[in-house]
């Protein structure tokens, strides 16, 4: 695999990680990741990850 191709894996696992140790909490992974909101969520986009499958839900 080319050098291009693994530097996007490996930042899509940094970020898949971030988003569910901070579940989901978009504020604390740009924190974590020292990224702006807006690169975070370019970032998402084109990983195809959504923040919102890293929350925990409540059963009632």
């Amino acid at each position: 695999m080319a050098l291009p191709q693994q530097v996007e894996l490996f930042e899509k696992s940094l970020v898949s990680q971030a988003l569910a140790h901070h579940q989901g909490r978009i504020n604390e992974v740009c924190e974590t990741l020292g990224l702006p909101r807006k690169t975070l969520y370019d970032k998402l986009r084109k990983y195809g990850l959504k923040a919102e499958d890293y929350r925990q839900r409540t059963r009632h």
